[in-house]
């Protein structure tokens, strides 16, 4: 568990966490930024889209994964990234975040 504590407090000294906030709707989606790209992280449900969650996580070998524990941390703290974007790209990202499409441009005030 210390080295995901450890694993955790560096995402968040680091700036990896972020909270997107979509307008108007002003649905919240947490992102960790890891290794091996964003993670999308529901700290309610106890989820997180990376493998190591899937893999280990779910087994039951790891309580959680570090990008869980960073946002819990990031939160308490108030320190993440507060990143507002237009609802027209909700699902776009979701696609991303979730490994179901590639990231696409975006570029601000194109719709």
């Amino acid at each position: 568990m210390t080295s995901l504590i450890v694993e955790a407090e560096n995402a968040v000294r680091a700036g990896r966490v972020k909270l997107y906030v979509f307008k108007p709707s002003g649905r919240r989606r947490w992102i960790v930024v890891g290794r091996h790209g964003e993670y999308l992280v529901l700290p309610d449900a106890g989820y997180c889209s990376c493998h190591d969650f899937f893999f280990r996580v779910m087994s039951g070998e790891k309580p959680a994964c570090y990008h869980l524990l960073a946002v819990k941390l990031a939160r308490e703290r108030r320190r993440y990234q507060l990143i507002e974007e237009d609802d027209r790209w909700h699902d776009t990202l979701m696609s991303e975040w979730l490994g179901r499409r590639k990231p696409e441009a975006r570029e601000e005030g194109k719709q």
